[in-house]
């Protein structure tokens, strides 16, 4: 038996999901409390559970789907990292820079199945090397760790009123890293995405900013940390100059431990079940001949 990948997005932990197409440059809509979210996910060397088996590809650029045994590969995935999400986001009201968050919960307790040593020093050097201004409790029942979305996405960006937003996109994504041009006047945001993550580092520079409703916000995360391709999985937190601390996720995983969430929310920065939450993007763990 295989465990394989079922990606879903929702507004809510518990409410209806939808299927998320891996590798196809396809976006799946969700209306939410705080806006509108569409949502496009790329794995490389993605091996899905038969949920995906028709509308999802192994790499991004492959001519066909992953109902062929050896489906045919192209070359654009060479450029793509391991894990690209991209969202476009239109908020139904203004949201401070503080409040909008970006981040990852769980729904299950994970102290009782992965040691806490183990979490306690992967946090620690999350906080040291990517970011310092996380939020975080992986000890309660319902872990989370929460980032300001200004500091939480690897590209970041208005579409501007001139600009077309398709149902499908190339990776490559315009519109990033403008913010300063949408700042408050007395705001200059750099236009470099590794600039702007370190600016935002500070929150007293993310309560000067507003996502505002009718304007169109396209969040990338991209990430190596994360292989998930061939269904094999595993978690490498950097550590010291190229070092990293891996964890393979599979000596951990069980019925009741089997899955996780990209959130997008407005508030709640202390908890799972606080806030207004947004977009729910589930990644789990399918058993499957």
């Amino acid at each position: 038996m295989t465990k394989r990948l079922l990606i879903q997005a929702s507004s809510s932990y518990d409410g209806e999901f939808q299927t998320v197409p891996v590798n196809s440059g396809k976006f799946t809509n969700v209306d939410t409390a705080i806006g509108r979210f569409e949502v496009a996910v790329f794995i490389c060397n993605f091996d899905g559970c038969s949920a995906h088996r028709d509308n999802s590809f192994y790499n991004y650029g492959d001519e066909t789907n992953l109902t062929v045994e050896h489906p045919s590969k192209g070359e654009k995935h060479k450029t793509m990292p391991n894990l690209r999400i991209i969202i476009k986001f239109v908020p139904s009201r203004v949201i401070g820079g503080s409040e909008l968050l970006f981040g990852n919960d769980l729904t299950t307790q994970v102290r009782k199945y992965v040691p806490t040593s183990l979490l306690s020093t992967g946090l620690k050097f999350f906080k040291w090397f990517i970011n310092p201004t996380v939020e975080s409790d992986l000890y309660c029942d319902c872990p989370y760790i929460y980032s300001p979305a200004l500091n939480g996405f690897s590209g970041l960006g208005v579409v501007e009123e001139s600009e077309s937003v398709d149902s499908r996109t190339d990776t490559t994504i315009s519109g990033l890293e403008n913010l300063t041009h949408f700042a408050h006047p007395d705001e200059i945001i750099p236009k470099k995405s590794k600039d702007r993550l370190k600016y935002f580092c500070k929150t007293s520079r993310c309560d000067k900013f507003d996502f505002e409703p009718d304007k169109t916000y396209i969040c990338v995360f991209d990430t190596n940390f994360l292989r998930m391709g061939d269904s094999k999985y595993h978690v490498a937190i950097p550590t010291f100059g190229s070092k990293t601390f891996d964890i393979d996720v599979l000596q951990y995983a069980n019925e009741d431990l089997n899955n996780f969430n990209w959130v997008v929310k407005a508030g709640g920065e202390h908890g799972v079940n606080e806030g207004d939450l947004g977009l729910v993007l589930n990644f789990k763990l399918i058993q499957e001949e």
